[in-house]
């Protein structure tokens, strides 16, 4: 009899313990390109797929404050450094939001680790 060979996967936790949001600004440029990127239906899908087999966990709302729908991802893998780290993307339609939270991170995130990304101070300067 042929037996099953198990895969070994990272251990992914049902809720992760949150440590705050990356606060990535878009300038005009980036808005600019983001619109201009065509993301069918079939790219929506094929992206989550990957996404979530990479250990990536998604929650899709509508924000009733700005309007929008809203993607939230972040890893759920317990080891990973970043895990507790949220993400959000915005957009008209749900596409659209991961389209641009998909833009942040292979952009301008560009595996960059959230935890220092998360940690980095802006300095600004005080007029006392």
């Amino acid at each position: 009899m042929a037996t099953k060979k198990s895969q070994s996967k990272p251990k992914v936790a049902d809720n992760p313990a949150f440590r705050g949001f990356l606060n990535i600004q878009l300038n005009d440029e980036d808005k600019r390109i983001i619109k201009a990127n065509e993301f069918s239906d079939s790219d929506f899908v094929s992206f989550m797929d990957k996404k979530i087999d990479e250990g990536y966990k998604f929650t899709f709302s509508y924000d009733d404050y700005n309007h929008c729908y809203m993607v939230i991802g972040t890893t759920s893998i317990k080891e990973s450094p970043d895990y507790g780290i949220l993400l959000s993307g915005k957009g008209s339609t749900l596409a659209k939001s991961l389209k641009q939270w998909l833009y942040i991170v292979d952009r301008l995130i560009d595996g960059q680790s959230w935890t220092e990304l998360l940690l980095r101070k802006e300095s600004q300067e005080i007029d006392d």
